[in-house]
């Protein structure tokens, strides 16, 4: 399997606490059947601006130190973040200061793809032009956790806009297993029903109270649309994204 949302890096955002929490993290979700990490620290203003050189530098460090404690081919971690959606995204972009999922691994590709976390609540017509602007640019935007976002959770027919405005839509594991609550539970289960839900990733924090675990989220899942499109959230789709193809809805 394949974590496309995880805030594995140290001692840069409210993730890991440190390395040793880090490879913690790193060593359950191996456990769990995942392959790859992309490790996405926040990117929002005032609260968290991680420059790119210093995730891209922490990645670099804790691949290192995974080939110390295990087969490197067992599990690789890529760059990446979670960015807060704001307006001067496009700018940034322009700049060359964002990070895309999996931090470009084939640049060669047309398609970029950037996770973006919604404000809980938004302006659906700036958001949809944003949205074609970055079309525009070959960028698809992926919701970080839409299911738990106060305005989509009053009206889940905006995510199904923004979907149809070129979106893909991720949502946490532990939304589906409960860890949330169940009223997001309920929401999320909704979401994955009426095929507004196109990955499932971790968004895990630390190793104990928001692990990095994707197994128990794909067989609840399974319960609802089936095995083979729930086991797709979390290996075809997210290696399409990574390595910059088209995902075919």
């Amino acid at each position: 399997m394949i974590d496309l949302h995880c805030h594995i890096l140290p001692y840069i955002d409210d993730g890991a606490n440190d390395w040793d929490e880090s490879l913690e993290m790193s060593e359950i979700a191996r456990r769990d059947g995942v392959h790859t990490i992309v490790a996405t620290p926040h990117i929002k203003p005032g609260v968290y601006s991680p420059p790119k050189k210093l995730i891209l530098s922490r990645v670099q460090e804790i691949n290192q130190l995974l080939e110390n404690k295990i087969n490197s081919r067992d599990l690789q971690i890529l760059p990446g973040a979670d960015i807060y959606l704001q307006p001067e995204i496009l700018h940034q972009i322009e700049e060359g200061t964002v990070l895309y999922v999996g931090g470009n691994i084939n640049s060669m590709n047309p398609i970029h793809y950037l996770l973006l976390e919604l404000p809980d609540y938004f302006l659906f017509p700036q958001v949809k032009d944003s949205f074609a602007k970055l079309k525009d640019k070959g960028i698809i935007p992926i919701l970080s956790h839409p299911e738990r976002n106060a305005m989509l959770q009053r009206n889940s027919k905006l995510l199904h806009k923004l979907i149809q405005a070129g979106a893909l839509s991720q949502v946490t594991a532990m939304s589906i297993t409960g860890e949330f609550g169940r009223d997001i539970q309920k929401f999320t289960k909704k979401l994955t029903h009426k095929d507004l839900v196109h990955i499932i990733a971790s968004d895990a924090h630390s190793k104990d109270r928001r692990p990095p675990v994707l197994s128990r989220a794909v067989e609840a899942t399974a319960k609802i649309i089936g095995s083979e499109r729930a086991e797709m959230m979390v290996k075809e789709t997210p290696q399409a994204v990574i390595e910059g193809r088209k995902v075919e809805l």
